[in-house]
């Protein structure tokens, strides 16, 4: 059907060649009706047509599918033991609407006579608009009522009907249960559309673990739920973590992701090794936050016989002891919107400023994304520029050869720059680098070598560079503090992390948190408001130390609020805590109106070098009071 048609002209359309039916269809089937005349150029009142396979092309077809039918036999026996009793008959077709199995009721003369066999096609090019061809040509579970069928001879039909899907999300065929002769209304089917669904999924992750038996699979569902195994989400993953198969529930709940071939900790907070340690080998379940689902997921591992002994599972290597960037993200809007970002510069040469208060974690940003890029394998390097004194840090940053000067080592030394070639350099609290080093670094990044002391010839550099800073760069460049040009070269992407206090998922960060540091142990409720209801100064890193001191102290399998540290059980002054509000909410407040005014009131800009969405600075700038002004009077 074009894509231009629209819904008036397919109404013009049913209604010029089916009125007499006195039917208005749902769109689909006005889709397959549509399709039926103009595409497969079939008339309503055609006669019998000979659709049914010879008994030798039968048995080939059954051959091909062998595999097919082996797995999704018992889901149809399953149904017809449901249905058959109630005059249904249960169906099983392929992806060509090939029927391969056909269970009918006692009187089964009267089902066969209507069709309803073993070898016969039921592709929409035969037959017109019906139950297996249609749910086929739409790939959406459906049931076509009696008049709703194209040719007229099938009107004593209801099919309730529901594709099959594979483990790459491609069709292996169709579920359906046909009564015959239903006078009743089409919505009396809706039960048994739902029962078909159910058995059509319980084949589908039939097939999924057969298929991927001798492979790490991974089960998911919302905590919430009742036991619903056919929406579990199932995944199979690679040595290498990446999704190699998923089942139908999977694919429906990322729509328009590919699937396949991403890494697990793009889907949830964790790697292989780290599901591993959670999940006690497969051993018990464990809860975690995927930044697609609206709540907490049940996740259950499978590790196949064997699987333990591959090179992926040896003891994890050093870099698995730090969290992905997904994982870091949590289920923050504002962070979610930053790592897809983030990711989409990944690999492009471009460098990437981080932003925030101390403790907000920048440097376990810089690491996530070190181990998110090409780089990987290659050195990740870290320079705290406010930590070192100002007389080390050009030695530090740019090294010197053997001889350079008295007292230098005798060996040389390597610098930062030198030792991150080829991989990522982290420079934290780029905003205490010394002026003339500043100079010297912008000279380097420019021209792609260095040339350290004593050198004689420079050497060339290949790295990703990755800033942060608590500062504000651009005051700093205003009072001729911090370079205009490095700050550009440093910003080519800029993110701004927010403050603990502001993130809007903090519960589900103190409960990831505790999961990674013991997964055994829960929090008492007055224990997690009190970690909920505090303010957090030193962020992310001093929640970190609390859960820490937390678990070291707690007994038994619960921590209480005497395990919590000290600070956290004196209740702050109400004055004290509203004027810390007002000092945050008025800093934040002048910072949005620099950058705005930087950015000339250009919102997408001003969002982007806020680091935040424009949805979040439309949403500040009310808070604040913040009006535009008219910049045409």
């Amino acid at each position: 059907m074009p894509a231009a048609l629209r819904a008036s002209e397919l109404a013009a359309f049913v209604d010029s060649h089916f009125a007499h039916r006195g039917l208005m269809p749902e769109t689909v089937i006005a889709e397959s009706w549509f399709r039926s005349i103009k595409q497969h150029h079939l008339s309503p009142d055609l006669g019998p047509v000979d659709n049914v396979l010879s008994a030798a092309e039968l048995r080939q077809h059954q051959a091909q599918h062998e595999a097919y039918l082996a797995t999704a036999s018992q889901g149809v026996s399953g149904l017809a033991r449901r249905v058959l009793d109630a005059g249904f008959a249960v169906l099983l077709s392929d992806a060509d609407g090939v029927t391969l199995e056909a269970r009918l009721p006692a009187d089964a003369q009267r089902y066969t006579r209507s069709g309803l066999i073993v070898g016969a096609r039921w592709d929409e090019s035969i037959a017109g608009t019906n139950g297996i061809g249609t749910a086929l040509a739409s790939q959406q579970a459906l049931t076509i009522h009696r008049q709703e069928h194209f040719l007229a001879s099938n009107a004593r039909l209801s099919c309730s009907v529901s594709p099959i899907f594979d483990a790459h999300n491609q069709l292996l065929g169709c579920l359906n249960a046909t009564c015959l002769y239903n006078d009743g209304p089409k919505q009396a089917q809706h039960l048994t559309l739902q029962l078909v669904i159910l058995y059509a999924r319980l084949i589908e992750n039939s097939h999924f673990r057969q298929r991927y038996r001798d492979r790490l699979t991974l089960a998911l569902k919302p905590r919430d739920d009742f036991a619903d195994l056919a929406a579990e989400q199932l995944l199979a993953l690679d040595e290498a973590g990446r999704v190699i198969g998923a089942n139908r529930a999977a694919f429906l709940a990322y729509p328009g992701r590919p699937l396949l071939g991403l890494h697990i900790d793009q889907l949830l907070a964790a790697d292989i090794d780290r599901l591993l340690n959670l999940t006690r080998g497969g051993a018990q379940g464990v809860q975690l936050r995927s930044p697609h689902a609206a709540q907490l997921l049940e996740v259950g591992l499978r590790v196949p016989g064997g699987y333990r002994s591959s090179a992926a599972l040896r003891p994890a290597p050093a870099r698995s002891n730090h969290p992905a960037l997904q994982q870091l993200a949590g289920q923050d809007e504002q962070l979610l919107n930053g790592v897809q970002r983030l990711r989409k510069v990944l690999d492009k040469d471009i460098a990437i400023l981080l932003s925030g208060e101390t403790g907000t974690g920048k440097e376990a940003f810089a690491r996530a994304l070190h181990q998110a890029s090409q780089r990987h394998a290659k050195p990740f390097v870290a320079l705290n520029c406010a930590a070192i004194p100002e007389s080390l840090i050009e030695s530090e940053l740019f090294g010197y050869r053997p001889g350079s000067f008295t007292g230098a080592d005798r060996k040389g030394m390597k610098g930062k720059l030198e030792q991150a070639n080829g991989g990522t350099l982290f420079l934290d609290e780029i905003g205490d680098m010394p002026a003339h080093l500043q100079t010297r670094l912008l000279r380097v990044l420019a021209e792609r070598e260095l040339l350290p002391l004593g050198a004689a010839t420079p050497v060339a550099l290949d790295i990703q560079v990755i800033s942060a800073t608590h500062q504000d760069l651009p005051t700093m460049i205003v009072e001729k503090r911090f370079r205009e040009d490095l700050y550009y070269r440093l910003c080519g992407l800029r993110m701004h992390l927010p403050a603990l206090r502001e993130r809007s998922d903090q519960r589900q960060l103190v409960e990831e948190l505790l999961a990674s540091l013991a997964p055994t142990l829960r929090l008492s409720s007055e224990a997690r408001d009190r970690l909920l209801g505090y303010s957090w100064p030193g962020n992310v890193r001093q929640l970190l130390n609390a859960l820490r001191q937390a678990v070291a102290l707690a007994e038994g399998d619960e921590i209480g609020v005497a395990d919590l540290p000290e600070e956290l059980l004196q209740p702050a002054p109400a004055a004290r805590t509203q004027a810390l509000e007002q000092q945050v909410e008025h800093t934040e407040a002048q910072h949005l109106l620099a950058v705005l005014q930087r950015q000339r009131w250009n919102m997408s800009a001003a969002a982007d070098a806020a680091g935040i969405s424009r949805s979040t600075l439309y949403r500040k700038m009310k808070r604040y009071g913040i009006v535009q002004p008219n910049l045409l009077g």
